[in-house]
């Protein structure tokens, strides 16, 4: 008869033989992975909040430099765009510490100065370059290391659906270390929700769940992929449930193009769906469709609007800074201080803010970098595309589109969830 305690013996010392053999780069590419989308939560604040990840990721690269790893990443044509991308951006910023505009800059916007807050946000460009390379050649080598990722993004998941619950139940929640207090909560039906799960806001958690999702799915893991799609509710995410729509129906014409009929009857449901939730539930209408399709003659509620329409202007402000400056834009985080001089429509400044920023990744690259930074960025996005089409699995290619999608409404291109997709298609 075999002995229970020695069974119990024999898996612990398998699992210290397999920790045993993690390499140490493994190691540390496992928790940059596994703490990936805990951007605001278990984070510390120095000025900013620093992340675990971001530790991480930095201890990953002075390693590669130490036993001279880095002289064998491998580049690629999308990888040396990217790097060139970097150095214009850099040029942006310098030639932005030392441009004197014809108005006057209003500083008190800063977190720091203007050049210090220029050089920091450069740094985090940096960082989400070394996220896509280190991201690239780690699962090339080691495909097995995406597990951890979905460890991270399931704790994640359950944090999020954690803080859902007792929101509806009016229970008290714990929050990790690092976060807001309060948090970002939307009042529902429901309750007061907490929306941001592990991140600042909702917008971020939802934008990632669809990254997870979409990683799942590639992998193969279904039920996981399934999971983090139904995670997004927790967000009440706008354009997070938009981009899961449009990457479904990219996804089903992709992977199913002998089955058009099938294809055109899985989208006509979708579209029935969404026309029935527009007639009977007033959730629905706040959260998704008067935000992207109603208009002041159509929805009661005016707050619906307010956030499309302040979307729209914070676009058309950084389009006129661009125009004013198509070269090199007015530098990497810059926009808020010439937002003011643009603004016609100061009467949607309702909430005394800080620090305005574009809302849109396409706007933010144009008015703080320029043209020439603008156009690299497309270029090398079509080269992930081509990348992308060329891999026999649909999800690549559809799960790009939904994230040049999102771009239209999110705060930045620095969050490293991107990057770490990015890498996926390229590894």
């Amino acid at each position: 008869m075999v002995n229970k305690a020695e069974i119990g013996d024999s898996f612990g010392n398998r699992v210290l033989t397999d920790l045993a053999k993690v390499k140490f780069k493994d190691f540390l590419v496992i928790i940059f992975l596994l703490f990936l989308p805990f951007s605001q939560a278990l984070t510390i604040n120095v000025v900013f909040p620093l992340k675990i990840s971001e530790i991480f990721l930095f201890l990953i690269l002075f390693y590669e430099i130490s036993v001279r790893n880095i002289l064998k990443w491998r580049m690629g044509g999308p990888v040396m765009l990217i790097l060139i991308f970097l150095v214009v951006v850099f040029i942006s910023v310098v030639f932005n510490f030392f441009y004197r505009y014809s108005y006057e800059l209003p500083t008190e916007y800063s977190r720091i100065t203007p050049q210090i807050d220029s050089l920091l946000k450069f740094i985090y460009v940096i960082i989400s370059v070394v996220t896509l390379v280190i991201t690239r050649n780690a699962l090339s080598e080691n495909p097995r290391l995406i597990k951890w990722f979905f460890v991270g993004a399931v704790i994640s998941s359950c944090y999020a659906w954690y803080l859902f619950f007792s929101g509806m139940l009016h229970l008290p929640v714990l929050l990790l270390p690092g976060m807001d207090n309060p948090p970002q909560i939307m009042n529902t039906g429901m309750g007061d929700i907490i929306r941001c799960g592990t991140f600042k806001e909702g917008n971020y958690m939802g934008f990632f769940l669809l990254i997870a999702a979409f990683t799942a799915l590639y992998y193969k893991r279904k039920i996981l992929a399934i999971f983090f799609f139904l995670t997004i509710v927790t967000t009440f995410s706008t354009t997070s449930i938009f981009c899961a729509i449009v990457f479904y129906i990219f996804y089903l014409f992709k992977r199913f193009k002998k089955y058009k009929v099938k294809v055109m009857g899985a989208i006509s449901i979708i579209a029935v769906i969404i026309l029935l939730l527009n007639q009977f539930s007033e959730s629905f209408n706040t959260i998704f469709y008067n935000k992207v399709f109603g208009d002041k003659d159509s929805v009661e509620n005016a707050n619906d609007l307010y956030s499309k329409a302040d979307r729209l202007n914070t676009s058309y402000v950084g389009l006129q800074i661009f125009a004013h400056n198509p070269v090199l834009g007015v530098g990497l985080a810059n926009y808020g201080l010439h937002y003011n001089h643009y603004n016609e429509l100061p009467q949607l400044d309702v909430v005394d803010q800080a620090k305005r920023i574009p809302n849109n990744i396409y706007v933010e690259i144009l008015s703080e970098c320029g043209g020439i930074v603008f156009l690299i960025f497309l270029i090398f996005l079509h080269q992930l595309f081509r990348i992308a089409k060329n891999k026999s699995n649909a999800v690549l290619a559809s799960g790009l589109t939904a994230c040049c999608v999102y771009f239209l409404a999110f705060p930045t291109f620095t969050m490293l969830f991107i990057w770490f997709f990015l890498g996926v298609i390229l590894s």
